[in-house]
């Protein structure tokens, strides 16, 4: 075995206890890409394999001659299929009586459709020979316990009608039941799908032709899909059609598709911090490794050693301690990976669910760690072959080059800098010249200060900013308690009913009128909600923080159609109606609303655009203190409504799915608090290291233990508080970039993270630099006094 061989194995076993903490950051952060990286491709390629399976259309067309629409699209090279189908939004009743909009799809009976096909999950598919047998789709089957046999009440404009359920299905098109794109994010219960015959769906819907088609491209065809997206979605326009929806913009595609943006931003991002604390670490250790060899170092290099070998020597350490974590790393990547897929192909009924050990995945963490460890090492080697053979032999150490503002305050200029300084304590002298006298040093702890604080204020940060969306979108935004659905729109009647209803404090009409709206050649399909001019059950907060009134004229748009449309207030656009007629209007201004994309009209604007468009739904606030259950009991069994859907739902759901963001930040917190632990405890322990023999003399001058302990902690501690101030700005930039990426007109973040956050954050990193300062506190005091203060310190 060569010499250095044999001093790097002495090296690695003298003191372990830094190495294996950068080993374990090493091992963390190729462990996290793994598992978020393979979790990430192993749920695309799920939903790819489910697409393909089922046949997820590529472009839906609504509106228009929908027979004459699929006819001309299976004309064109690239596409595979086109089928037509009717699609209706209906009220629907529950087996337990709750009453929901929900959806019904047509479906030819006995064969399945060659566009957007289902997954019997449970029970039979239906057939001819049962003309009322329906398939429930599984979120909603779930939610109310449906089970072949169970019946289903549908409201078809005039009475109810009751279908049987046959079976339960999953779809590709609602493997996330949004109803929309302005409704993503629907409560358990308030939307349902019922998969259902065709000519049952035309009955249900009141229309004697389909109103939808779906259409699935080649291989061939989807390499050039937006060329073939424009060209059917023009022809489709001459037929009539409304609006056209590509794979990418479906509702339950589009939520899903933020999901695996999140996975994806998360296989670099947090992974990425535990490797630059790894490389801290790491740095630190050789560095003061390459200070205690510079007697050996000459003596190698008076030898006859090459620099390039040198190098090579202490470099190795740093490879070793990569290659060791990002081993461990990539070995528990897959099955964490494995886990993370299965949970959330279960959460959302994924009928396809691929989990794969990726040679690639587990190779790029076997380099992250080689490269991390490489490269904090490569400064500390090529230092250690620059050192001079005659100079180290002699065992001197050069004067440290240094200037600016902190390196003028060590020593005896910090009384010139500060006349005051003069006149402080000894221990106080002692505190404030520690972090200034190794400026690099203290560096090295502050960059370790500064990545822990990140990673705890985005995953905290993200709870914040959830929370206070939820409050935005349920308490400043939306105001009404309830909304209903009536038999007949625009019935006054009813309107007078729920008016009247015990309980209720207030009752207001509101219409929807689906529409796409076009400017410059983009469009995009939404609703225009009509309210009274001057509604008190909708606030309309604008994008620099105020709040406005519905205009007489115009629309009020969705922040996000800003960009997306390339609008400003007083622009044009065109507003295509359902029935292929368009009207022109003026953008009167935009909302910043977190949850959907709507427009906002008053109600007679939208009947002057579309007479037929009269008010279907009533918007009620309950009295102060009232029965919310009572209350809903009874406005449900009012004449004339059919549909009755809690506002407040939606906010429970939410603050429900905080209890999971509380598992994601205590997670997070742990990780943060390991980083934090790890890379503080190599800098601080490798501090004390250097610091020996003076820490011996002051000890054996007099200054006792507990009073020489102190001093350090305080030293340490004002050193970690330096490094919380950057690192609280930086980890709240962080977040907003984190929750930006996810900004889209689906929602819409708002980054607030509490003040009280911060706080507990900073106290959190120094409760644990204390505790990582306690081995090395420990080591100091059993430590030899006499040894240390005969031995030449670096």
């Amino acid at each position: 075995m060569s010499v250095l061989n044999m001093k790097l194995r002495r090296d690695l076993r003298r003191r372990p206890a830094q190495l294996v903490a950068a080993v374990a950051l090493v091992m963390l952060g190729v462990a996290l890409f793994g598992a978020s990286y393979d979790a990430y491709r192993n749920l695309d390629q799920g939903y790819q394999a489910t697409f393909a399976r089922y046949r997820f259309a590529d472009l839906t067309l609504r509106g228009g001659d929908a027979a004459a629409i699929a006819a001309d699209a299976r004309t064109r090279p690239g596409v595979a299929a086109a089928t037509a189908r009717t699609v209706a939004d209906v009220p629907l009743r529950m087996p337990d009586g709750d009453t929901l909009v929900g959806r019904v799809v047509g479906l030819p009976a006995g064969t399945q459709p060659a566009v957007n096909r289902v997954k019997v999950l449970r029970g039979g598919y239906p057939t001819a020979a049962a003309p009322a047998g329906v398939l429930a789709e599984k979120h909603i089957a779930d939610h109310a316990h449906l089970r072949p046999g169970s019946a289903v009440s549908v409201w078809d404009g005039r009475a109810w009608r009751v279908v049987t359920v046959r079976g339960t299905a999953s779809s590709p098109e609602y493997l996330w039941p949004a109803s929309s794109r302005q409704d993503a994010l629907p409560a358990p219960g308030s939307f349902g799908v019922l998969f259902v015959p065709e000519p049952l769906a035309r009955q249900l819907a009141g229309t004697r032709a389909p109103n939808e088609v779906n259409v699935y491209y080649t291989a061939a065809g989807r390499d050039h899909a937006a060329r073939l997206d424009a060209a059917l979605t023009g022809a489709a326009r001459a037929h009539g059609a409304a609006s056209g929806e590509t794979r990418a913009d479906q509702p339950s595609n589009a939520a899903l598709s933020q999901d695996i943006k999140g996975f994806s931003q998360l296989a670099v991002v947090f992974p990425l911090l535990f490797l630059a604390a790894a490389g801290v670490a790491v740095y630190v250790v050789l560095t003061r490794r390459v200070a205690r060899d510079r007697v050996v170092i000459g003596t190698l290099r008076a030898s006859g050693f090459r620099r390039r070998t040198v190098v090579a020597h202490y470099l190795a350490t740093g490879l070793a301690t990569g290659l060791a974590g990002s081993a461990l790393g990539a070995a528990a990547g897959p099955p964490l990976a494995g886990t993370v897929t299965r949970l959330y192909g279960d959460a959302i009924g994924l009928p396809e669910t691929t989990v794969s050990v990726r040679a690639t995945t587990v190779l790029a963490g076997l380099a992250f760690g080689l490269v991390a460890g490489g490269l904090a090492a490569l400064a500390p080697a090529v230092a250690a072959a620059r050192v001079p053979p005659a100079e180290a032999m002699r065992g001197t150490v050069p004067a440290a080059r240094g200037g600016g503002l902190l390196a003028r305050l060590g020593g005896a200029r910090l009384g010139r800098a500060v006349p005051a300084a003069g006149r402080l304590p000894a221990g106080t002298w002692l505190v404030l010249r520690g972090p200034t006298r190794q400026l690099r040093r203290t560096l090295y702890t502050m960059t370790g200060v500064i990545l822990a604080l990140v990673l705890i204020l985005v995953s905290w940060g993200m709870l914040d900013s959830s929370q206070a969306t939820v409050s935005r979108q349920f308490d400043r935004v939306q105001r009404q308690d309830a909304e209903l659905t009536l038999a007949r729109p625009g019935d006054g009647a009813a309107l007078r009913a729920v008016s009247d209803a015990a309980g209720v404090r207030a009752a207001e009409p509101s219409a929807r009128l689906p529409v796409t709206i076009t400017a410059g050649g983009a469009s995009y399909s939404t609703a225009v909600v009509g309210l009274p001019a001057r509604t008190r059950m909708h606030r309309f907060l604008t994008p620099g923080g105020g709040e406005r009134a519905l205009p007489d004229r115009g629309a009020l748009l969705g922040a996000a159609l800003r960009d997306r449309l390339g609008l400003r207030a007083g622009d044009p656009v065109a507003l295509r109606l359902p029935g292929g007629r368009s009207v022109t209007t003026t953008v009167a201004g935009f909302v910043d609303e977190p949850l959907g994309t709507y427009a906002y009209a008053t109600l007679d604007q939208v009947a002057a655009w579309d007479p037929a468009a009269r008010p279907g739904d009533v918007l009620v606030r309950f009295d102060p203190g009232a029965d919310r259950a009572a209350v809903g009991r009874s406005l449900s069994s009012l004449p004339g409504v059919v549909a009755y859907t809690d506002a407040q739902a939606l906010k429970k759901t939410m603050d429900d799915y905080m209890d999971l963001f509380y598992v994601f930040v205590a997670v997070m917190l742990g990780f943060g608090g390991l980083l934090a632990f790890t890379v503080l405890f190599a800098t601080l322990s490798v501090n004390l290291a250097e610091r020996g023999t003076e820490l011996a003399a002051l000890r054996a001058s007099g200054v006792g233990r507990r009073r020489l302990a102190r001093l350090v902690t305080a030293e340490n501690l004002l050193v970690v508080a330096a490094g919380t101030v950057p690192g609280l700005v930086l980890g709240r930039l962080a977040a907003g970039a984190f929750l930006g990426a996810f900004d889209s007109d689906l929602m819409a973040f708002h980054t607030e993270v509490r003040p009280a956050t911060f706080a507990w954050s900073a106290l959190a990193v120094l409760a644990v630099a204390w505790l990582a300062q306690r081995p090395g506190l420990r080591g100091l005091a059993r430590a030899d006094l006499g040894a240390l203060v005969r031995e030449r310190s670096a």
